[in-house]
C-alpha cells in the first residue's frame, strides 16, 4: 500500500513539475529541479511513516490503558469479594451467637420452671403433711391407735418430713442453678 502511495504521489508529482515552469525562489536560493521533488516525496514519505508510528502509540497507549482498567476492574472485584466473604462470615458469627444466646434464654426459662414445680411440690408436700399430722392427732385423741398403727404413722410422718427436706434442697439447688445461669 505504502508503495502504491509513494509511486501515485511521486508520478503525480513529476506530471505538477514538468507542468509548471522552473521559478528561481528568491528567498532560499534552491534550484526547484527533479532533487526538490525526491526531497518532498521524501518528508511526506517521512511524515507518513511517523503518522503511521504515532498512531501504533496511541493504539499500543489504548491497549495498555485498557489492560491497566481490566487490572484495576479485576482488583476491585477480589476487594468487593473478599469484602462479602467477609461480611458473610460475620453474619455467620452473629446467628451462632444468637443461637447461644437463646439456648441461655431457653435454660434460664427451664430453669425458672423447674424452680416453679419444686414450690409446687413442696406446698403439695406440706398439704399432705399437715393432714397426716391432724389425722395423726385425731386418732391419738381419740385413743384408736394401737403401737403398731401408731409407729406406722409416725413413719409416715417421718417420710413425709424427709420428702419435704429434700424437695427443700431441690429447689435451692434449682435457685443456685439460675443464679448461675444469669
Amino acid at each position: 500500500m505504502k508503495i502504491k502511495l509513494i509511486a501515485v504521489l511521486t508520478f503525480m508529482m513529476t506530471q505538477i513539475g514538468f507542468s509548471q515552469e522552473t521559478v528561481k525562489d528568491s528567498l532560499t536560493q534552491k534550484p526547484t529541479d527533479g532533487t526538490a521533488v525526491e526531497a518532498i516525496d521524501k518528508t511526506q514519505a517521512e511524515k507518513l511513516t511517523a503518522e503511521e508510528k504515532n498512531k501504533q502509540l496511541e493504539a499500543e497507549k489504548i491497549e495498555k490503558q485498557r489492560i491497566k482498567n481490566l487490572k484495576e476492574a479485576e482488583k476491585q472485584r477480589k476487594e468487593a469479594e473478599k469484602e462479602k466473604d467477609k461480611a458473610e462470615k460475620e453474619r455467620k458469627k452473629l446467628e451462632k451467637e444468637l443461637k447461644k444466646a437463646e439456648k441461655e434464654k431457653e435454660k434460664i426459662e427451664k430453669a425458672q420452671k423447674n424452680i416453679e414445680r419444686a414450690k409446687e411440690k413442696i406446698e403439695d408436700n406440706k398439704k399432705e403433711l399437715k393432714r397426716e399430722q391432724e389425722k395423726f392427732d385425731k386418732q391419738m385423741r381419740k385413743g384408736k391407735l394401737d403401737a403398731e398403727k401408731e409407729l406406722k404413722a409416725r413413719e409416715k410422718l417421718l417420710k413425709l418430713s424427709n420428702k419435704q427436706k429434700e424437695l427443700q434442697l431441690d429447689l435451692e439447688k434449682a435457685q443456685i442453678k439460675l443464679e448461675k445461669l444469669r
